[in-house]
C-alpha cells in the first residue's frame, strides 16, 4: 500500500522571510495537509516549497549578539546567550549557537524538493496557451528550472552553516523519514575536506543553472538567489577551505583557489561599493549594488528597540556595545593626511579621542559627544546616557551600526531593515587576503588585474583612508582591515575561527572607558571589563550530546 508523506514547511508568517519587494515582501503560505504527490505535482504548491526552504538561512539581525561573543562588544544583558561563549559555560549539552537540527532540517526539504521536483505538471498552463501567447508556459517552464539551482545553493548555504561550526557532518543526498530509525542511523560524518568538496559542487551545479544574466527574466524576484551569490558562496567557503584550522582539520584546499573563487565575482563586474560606507546600512540600502545577498526584513522596530541608547523611551537595554579593543583599532587621521595608530600614550590623540577617525567609527559607534537623533549623547559618569543609569551601555559606547534614527520609540514607528549575506567589500577583502598568502602583497602572476594591496586600497579609498604601502600589508593588516569594515556583520567570530587565532583574541580581558566630566573638562580612563575564556578546542563547536548518543560518533576535539 502506497504511504502517504506531508512535508513540514517551517513559515514565520508575522515577518517577512528574505530579501524581496513589492508583493514578494508577503510570505508565501503553503496549504497545510497537503501530500507529496500534491505538492510536487502543483506548480503553484511546489513553488511554495521553494519559499519554505529560503526560510532556514540564517537569521541576520537576529544573530549581532554572536559579536558580543568576541571582542568586538559586550552584552549589557547578563542574560544574553554570548555569556556563555564568554565565560566558557557551554557544551555539547547546552550550546547557545545549536543550529544542527534547524540546518538539517533545511537540507531534508532540499533533498525532499529534489527527489520529487520532476512529477509537476506544466500542461494545464501549455494547454492553456495560445499559438501566439505562450508566454505564462515558457515563464513557468524556465522557473522550473531556475528552482532546481535555488535549491542547490541553498543547500550548500546550509552545509557551510553547518561545517563552520562543526567541521566534517554527514553528507545526505536524500530525503530522511526521522520517525524512521533505519533511514538515519547508519550515518556517517563525512571528513571536513569531503564536506567543503560537497558544498563547491552544489555550487557549480547551481551555477550552470541560474543564468549570469537575468535582465530578460523580469518575473524573476529580487532577493532569490543569483549567480553574483552563488559564486560568492563558493568564494567564501573556499577562503575559510584555506584558512589556517580549516587546514588543521584536513582541508586540501588552498590559497590560490580561494584567490580564483573571488576573482570570479569581482570580474562578473555586477557587484560596486556603495558611494558611502553608513548608506550600507540604512533603510533604503535594499538596492545598493554592493549587496550580493541580502535578507529582507520588512517593516519592524525591534532592532532600534534593543540597540537606542538608554535616554530613549523604550529602549529596553539589550544592546550589544562597543568595547574599547574595538573602537581602539580605528586609524586617526593626521593633517598631511597619513594615518597612524591611535594611542592613549599619544597626547593630542587622547585631548579628543574621538575626533578625525576612520570615518566607519561614526558609522559604527555611538561615542560619548556623538549628536544621535536631537540628542547629544554622554556616555561619561552620570551623564544621560552613562552609568549609573540602569542598563546604559558597559563600555562607555553603543550601537549605531543597522540602527534607523528616523524610527520613534514611543510613537511604534517602524522602518524596512535589509540584513546582508554577502556584499563585495567582503569579497575584495577576501580576494586581498587570499592573493597575499598565495602570491605576496603586489603580485599578480594569473593577470588577474588586481593585487592584494590594490582590493584593500579600494576598501580604504571608500572611506578616505591613505593608502597603504607594499610594506604595510600583511596578514595582520588583513585581520584589522576585516574587523573594522565588516564589523557586526557576523563575520569577527568565524574569522577568528578560521585563522585559529581564538585563543589571542577571545581568551583575554575587554576592555571599557571610564569617562569622567569636571567642569567642561573630560577624563578618560582605559578599564578592564571582563576576563573571557577561550580554549584551543573551542574553534569546533561540540557536536550535540544527542548526535551522539543516537549515532556512536566520535565527539570533536576537547568536548565530552
Amino acid at each position: 500500500m502506497k504511504q502517504v508523506k506531508y512535508i513540514i514547511l517551517i513559515f514565520v508568517v508575522s515577518i517577512t522571510l528574505w530579501s524581496c519587494e513589492q508583493t514578494f515582501l508577503d510570505v508565501k503560505n503553503v496549504e497545510a495537509g497537503v501530500t507529496v504527490d500534491d505538492m510536487y505535482t502543483r506548480y503553484n504548491q511546489i513553488q511554495g516549497v521553494v519559499w519554505a526552504t529560503y526560510s532556514f538561512l540564517p537569521d541576520g539581525l537576529n544573530e549581532v549578539w554572536r559579536e558580543a561573543a568576541t571582542d568586538v562588544a559586550e552584552a549589557t544583558s547578563e542574560g544574553s546567550q554570548a555569556q556563555f561563549f564568554n565565560k566558557g559555560n557551554w557544551n555539547s549539552i547546552i550550546n547557545p549557537d545549536d543550529v544542527w537540527s534547524h540546518n538539517f532540517q533545511g537540507i531534508n526539504q532540499a533533498n525532499s524538493y529534489l527527489a520529487n521536483k520532476g512529477q509537476v505538471d506544466l500542461e494545464y498552463i501549455k494547454t492553456g496557451s495560445t499559438e501566439t501567447d505562450s508566454t505564462n508556459y515558457f515563464k513557468a517552464l524556465n522557473n522550473v528550472k531556475f528552482m532546481e539551482g535555488e535549491i542547490l545553493f541553498l543547500k550548500a548555504f546550509f552545509y557551510f552553516e553547518l561545517v563552520k561550526r562543526y567541521g566534517g557532518v554527514p553528507i545526505i543526498e536524500t530525503a530522511l523519514e526521522y520517525e524512521e530509525t533505519s533511514s538515519w542511523e547508519n550515518l556517517q560524518r563525512n571528513s571536513l575536506n569531503e564536506c567543503v568538496e560537497y558544498i563547491v559542487q552544489l555550487c557549480d551545479n547551481a551555477a550552470k543553472i541560474i543564468p549570469s544574466d537575468l535582465s530578460k527574466y523580469s518575473w524573476y524576484e529580487d532577493g532569490r538567489v543569483t549567480y553574483g551569490a552563488i559564486k560568492a558562496l563558493k568564494a567564501k567557503t573556499l577562503l575559510y577551505a584555506a584558512s589556517p584550522s580549516y587546514k588543521t582539520a584536513g582541508s586540501q584546499y588552498n590559497w590560490e583557489q580561494a584567490a580564483a573563487a573571488a576573482h570570479d565575482v569581482i570580474q562578473l563586474g555586477t557587484y560596486s561599493l556603495n558611494s558611502t560606507y553608513e548608506g550600507l546600512f540604512g533603510s533604503s540600502n535594499a538596492k545598493s549594488k554592493e549587496f550580493i545577498f541580502t535578507r529582507r526584513y520588512g517593516s519592524m522596530n525591534w532592532v532600534e528597540y534593543n540597540q537606542y541608547p538608554i535616554s530613549f523611551v523604550g529602549s529596553n537595554g539589550n544592546s550589544f556595545t562597543p568595547t574599547q579593543n574595538f573602537v581602539d583599532q580605528y586609524e586617526v587621521i593626521n593633517n598631511d593626511g597619513s594615518s597612524s595608530n591611535f594611542s592613549w600614550d599619544n597626547a593630542t590623540h587622547t585631548a579628543n579621542p574621538y575626533a578625525n577617525r576612520d570615518p566607519r567609527l561614526a558609522a559604527t559607534v555611538i561615542t560619548n559627544g556623538t549628536k544621535f537623533k536631537t540628542t547629544t549623547i554622554e556616555t561619561f559618569i552620570g551623564g544621560n546616557n552613562g552609568l549609573p543609569k540602569q542598563n546604559a551601555t558597559k563600555t562607555g559606547y553603543y550601537l549605531r551600526k543597522w540602527v534607523n534614527t528616523a524610527i520613534d520609540l514611543v510613537n511604534g514607528t517602524s522602518a524596512d531593515h535589509t540584513w546582508c549575506y554577502f556584499r563585495y567589500a567582503d569579497v575584495l577583502l577576501s580576494y586581498a587576503e587570499a592573493m597575499l598568502n598565495a602570491y605576496g602583497p603586489n603580485a599578480d602572476p594569473n593577470a588577474y588585474g588586481l593585487t592584494a594591496l590594490d582590493a584593500v586600497n579600494m576598501v580604504r579609498a571608500r572611506v578616505s583612508l591613505p593608502q597603504l604601502s607594499e610594506s604595510q600589508l600583511n596578514q595582520e593588516q588583513i585581520e584589522r582591515e576585516r574587523m573594522l569594515e565588516l564589523a557586526f556583520e557576523d563575520q569577527r567570530y568565524w574569522d577568528v575561527q578560521r585563522w585559529n587565532k581564538g585563543t589571542e583574541y577571545f581568551n583575554k580581558t575587554v576592555k571599557r572607558v571610564i569617562i569622567t566630566k569636571t567642569d567642561s573638562d573630560l577624563s578618560y580612563a582605559i578599564n578592564d571589563l571582563e576576563n573571557r575564556k577561550f580554549a584551543e578546542h573551542m574553534n569546533w563547536y561540540p557536536i550535540p550530546k544527542g548526535e551522539i548518543t543516537k549515532t556512536g560518533w566520535e565527539q570533536n576535539p576537547g568536548w565530552e
